[in-house]
Parts: structure tokens; sequence; C-alpha cells
């Protein structure tokens, strides 16, 4: 008789207003790979992404299209929930002091949520991490022993309840809630500490800081944090979706044309850029995202990196951060990414004095590298993030 029959999950489910997908990975003692990717498109006017209100508009047909992703899963099944960084709210918060009790410091946290965002939580759930500076964590004598950084998200409980209330209607038993963009950014961490340690080895006077930007379909989130602890967070709602052809086509023949028009449009644009690269140097390769929608995430972005800049990281006590890390679930996102020029002209702007910002993307597939996961499909494995960062992290 099993008495514990309930196991740390293996499937994962993430949330857009256009589609849900599922993510299983296999575990082993020493690996996580990935095992399958599904993706299910949903009907427009579904899901409505808030932190303000409930999300699902018609549950008779999200739950409906949850039985179908999951349909050749043996249920009841425990997965692992990752929500689009709209559903919560989420800030860094700096102490001098912190409680060590817990009551304590959600008592503490709630108070910080309403005196510096205006957000009441009593009706809300809280989550929140504490960071303690590499300086203290490596034994070395920290600027500020006192110093304590949290990074804290709080989403309303009926948000949460919707979702949780549609797994189990499906059957679906959600061990776990969690918000992506906090996911990917914890999945990365080490990652960024080794680049962030091999740079230091090379100059020793080197910012220990650096800033990260998550980009998805709903928008972004930038994270700075310097001695591994977050010390800004942005989110910001954009909606950020391919151009769609007119009329009425199947969803493989379109996919199949966006595909062939995307290299076409792409290999013209080399050719024509080779061909008159100086009468021609500032236009931008043809990408499958509206004009208007690549200039308002790059304005938005420059803009979060210059706030930042200007009002977080030129207090002259340490190097500014000179490092930003870039990661995307969507297939084509890096194409949305502004360029290093325009990086370093905001820089510039901002009053940074130190080296230039240093441009890391990483590409997360290379994490899917597996024998798994090779019959996946490429559509499919963009959408794979979120979930696999859930399961890793959890």
């Amino acid at each position: 008789m099993n008495l514990f029959p309930m196991k740390q999950p293996t499937l994962a489910l993430s949330i857009s207003e256009e589609a849900l997908c599922l993510v299983e990975v296999k575990k082993s003692w020493r690996t996580t790979s990935l095992q399958q990717v599904k993706h299910l498109s949903l009907p427009a006017g579904v899901i409505q992404l808030s932190s303000v209100k409930p999300n699902i508009l018609n549950m008779e047909i999200f739950v409906e299209q949850l039985r179908i992703l999951f349909e050749t899963c043996q249920k009841p099944i425990s997965i692992a929930l990752s929500l689009p960084d709209l559903c919560a709210r989420t800030s860094a918060f700096d102490f001098t002091e912190f409680p060590t009790k817990s009551s304590e410091q959600t008592a503490l946290l709630n108070w910080r949520f309403k005196q510096d965002l205006k957000l009441d939580t009593a009706q809300s759930r809280l989550a929140y991490q504490i960071y303690i500076p590499t300086s203290i964590a490596n034994g070395a004598t920290p600027v500020n022993p006192e110093s304590v950084r949290v990074l804290g998200t709080v989403i309303r409980n009926e948000i949460a309840e919707q979702f949780e209330s549609a797994c189990l209607d499906a059957k679906l038993i959600p061990t776990s809630v969690s918000i992506a963009g906090l996911d990917i950014f914890d999945f990365y961490q080490q990652n960024i500490q080794e680049i962030l340690k091999a740079g230091n080895k090379q100059s020793p006077t080197s910012s220990t800081g650096a800033m990260f930007l998550f980009m998805s379909h709903w928008g972004f989130t930038f994270f700075a944090f310097d001695e591994g602890c977050p010390t800004f967070v942005r989110t910001k709602a954009i909606a950020i979706r391919p151009t769609v052809k007119d009329g009425p086509t199947d969803d493989a023949s379109t996919e199949r044309e966006n595909r062939e028009d995307l290299v076409k449009n792409q290999e013209e644009s080399r050719h024509h850029a080779l061909a008159s690269i100086d009468e021609h140097a500032s236009e931008r390769v043809i990408t499958p995202y509206p004009s208007e929608t690549m200039t308002k995430v790059e304005k938005e972005v420059l803009a979060t990196l210059q706030f930042y800049l200007e009002t977080y990281s030129q207090d002259g006590a340490k190097p500014s951060p000179t490092n930003l890390f870039f990661v995307t679930d969507l297939e084509h996102g890096h194409m949305l990414l502004p360029t290093s020029d325009h990086i370093q002209q905001t820089a510039l702007v901002s009053g940074l004095t130190t080296a230039p910002i240093q441009v890391t993307q990483f590409s997360y597939t290379t994490q899917f590298k597996s024998r798994g996961s090779r019959s996946v499909q490429e559509s499919n494995i963009w959408s794979a993030l979120p979930g696999y960062a859930s399961l890793r992290v959890a």
C-alpha cells in the first residue's frame, strides 16, 4: 500500500492567452531531460491575463482544452503549474533588519507591498525568497552585514484558485503554482554566476552586479541584481504577436508558409544589406513581428534600462553593472532585443562611465538536447521554457 501517492511532478502546464503547453521531463539521479512538449491553441477570449481579477473568462472551454491536452496521461496526475508574470506582482525589497520568524516576515512584506506598491495583499498569497550576498556566502566581510534583500511576489487568491479549480476539474493536481519569469531567473542563476565569476578573474575591479531580461508573449520582466541579490524588478505588459496572414488556412500549411516566408525574407534582407550596407545601414532585418510591436518593445526595454541605471546604479560606491543576460520563450524573440548600439547609447545617456554593456543571449534550447527531446517539434520546443524551468527549480 502506497501511503504517499503524490510524487514530485514530471509534468508541467504553462498558460498563455493563445495556448496551453504541456512539458514532460524524465528525472534521474543526475540529470533532468526533456521528453515531450505538446502545444494546444486556445480560442480567442478564453484567457485574459490580469493581476487584479480572475483570468479565465470561459471556464468550460478552458477545462475542455485541458482534458484534450492531457488526454493520454493517466489521471489523476500531479503537475507543476506555471503562470505568466502578469498574473502576479513582484518587487525587490531592501531591509536593514529582517525578522527571523516567518509570521513576522510575512507581516513586514505585506506592509511593504502596501507602502511601496499601494497594493492590498489581504486577499492574496505571498511568496518570497531571502537572498544572501555572495560576499557573505563566501565568507568575506560584506559592506553592510545588516542589509537583507528579499524578492517578494503576491497573487490574488481568486486568480490562483480559479486556475487550480480548472486543473482539478480536469483531474490534474497542481502541487506547485509559480510565476514563469521568477522560475526562469532562478533557473539561469548558476550560469550567470559562472559567467560573472569568470569575468571577475579577468578584471578584479569589475561589477558584481548584472541585469537579466526575460521576454515572452505577454511582454517582458527585467531583473537587476548585485552579489546574487535582486535589487530591481519591472514587469511590462506588451502584447507580442507575430504577423498573421489573412484568409482561412489550416494550421500546418499556415505554419509551413510562415516559415518559408520568413526564410525568404531573411535571405532577401541579407542580400540587400550586403549590396547596399552603406546606404541602408540603419534598416532592420525583416521579422515576423509588426514594426509597431518591434518599436514599442525596444522603447520600453531601453526606457527600463535607462531608469534603472539612472536611479539605482549610480551611487558611486560600486561599479555599475555591465552585463545584460537575455532569454526568451518566443521562437524569434531574439529579434526583439534592442541592438547593441542602442543599448550602449542608452547606457551613455544614463551616465554609465565603465566598460560597455556586454549582452549575453542564452540559447535555452541547448538545455533540451537529449535523446528524448529529439522527437519534439522545433515549433513547440520554444514554448517549453516556462514549464521546464518550473520543474527544474521546484
